[in-house]
């Protein structure tokens, strides 16, 4: 096995149906392939090993397993002191798992293929591939506020590190839930919502949950996007559902990774980790390069759980290109 390749835990009936992204992982970083039963009884020393000369891990098993009872948080510590994130999907069904692998593999070839733009400036020259924060979140105040700082700190990291993140508001006050599906269909490296949330999906946007994402994803020339981030409660949860909204997404085709809480949350936590990911989204490779900055030593990280393809890249897809929604302050000035 190559140090820094991807250990995947999976039986072969759900091994299958993955096909097409485990060769793209045993074809680039390389590919270490576990049985369910490696990881069934979630003994720590186990969960460790998984770790050991691994890259990240995906842990995919029995459906009645929640994201909350297979991992302890959304990384795990090698035994030398790595640390790797770590990502869970429950084996639904065949055409779920194998469309998670097509998902994913959507996005990965954005980084295999450069992604590269032209700009109207300079049409015959290529800039680099770029990467679309979008800032979602529900009508109130408090994550209003919220909302402004993220968008604040992504454009200044931006500008301090010449990076091609370009940050765009796309909350409640300026989308409704149609526009905001829409908006994700376009395939944008990062989409990160803060608001209340609850195990079947958002309050914001009139309330959204997984399936108002169907119609999208079927339609032609929908791109997934790269991670859907919920800082809120829950969204990973089990509680009073048989899926919660972080996993049914990777699974729907909506996104090739998400992160979403298994319990109830504190703002001061969500706020931590919305801005600390604002500010290295412009170096971070992967969604797994992001947890990884964010979550070592944060008293909030346990609460979180990442799900889906944890090397997925932060790529917007080529033709992602989000329209500008004016928040009602603009409008009124």
């Amino acid at each position: 096995m190559r140090e820094h390749a991807v250990t995947v835990v999976a039986d072969p009936v759900d091994a299958d149906p993955l096909a097409p992204l485990l060769d793209f992982w045993r074809n680039g970083a390389g590919l270490r392939l576990l049985p369910w039963s490696a990881v069934a009884g979630g003994r720590p020393e186990s969960l460790a090993q998984l770790a050991d000369g691994a890259g990240a891990v995906l842990v995919v098993g029995d459906r009645r397993r929640s994201p909350r009872t297979v991992l302890p948080g959304p990384v795990l510590v090698a035994r030398d002191g790595r640390v790797v994130p770590a990502a869970w999907l429950p084996a639904t069904c065949s055409d779920d798992l194998a469309r998670f692998a097509r998902t994913a593999v959507a996005v990965h070839r954005r980084a295999a293929s450069g992604a590269s733009t032209t700009t109207a400036e300079h049409p015959a020259s290529t800039v680099a591939p770029r990467c679309s924060l979008v800032v979602l979140g529900e009508r109130h105040p408090r994550f209003d506020r919220l909302a402004d700082r993220i968008v604040r700190i992504g454009g200044e990291t931006r500008e301090a590190d010449a990076t091609h993140v370009r940050v765009q508001r796309a909350t409640a006050y300026e989308l409704r839930r149609d526009d905001l599906v829409t908006l994700l269909g376009t395939g944008p490296a990062l989409g990160l919502y803060v608001g209340h949330g609850r195990p079947i999906g958002w309050v914001g946007y009139a309330g959204t949950r997984a399936h108002h994402f169907a119609d999208a994803v079927a339609r032609p020339g929908h791109e997934p996007a790269a991670a859907v981030v919920s800082l809120t409660c829950q969204t990973a949860s089990r509680r009073r559902t048989a899926l919660s909204f972080a996993e049914a997404l990777p699974l729907r085709g909506v996104a090739a990774a998400t992160i979403g809480a298994v319990t109830s949350t504190v703002h001061t936590g969500n706020a931590r980790w919305a801005l600390r990911m604002a500010r290295g989204l412009g170096t971070a490779r992967t969604i797994g390069d992001l947890v990884v900055m964010v979550a070592p030593h944060d008293p909030h990280a346990a609460t979180y759980r990442l799900l889906g393809d944890p090397t997925a890249p932060l790529l917007d897809a080529p033709a992602a290109e989000p329209a500008h929604h004016p928040h009602p302050l603009e409008e009124a000035s």
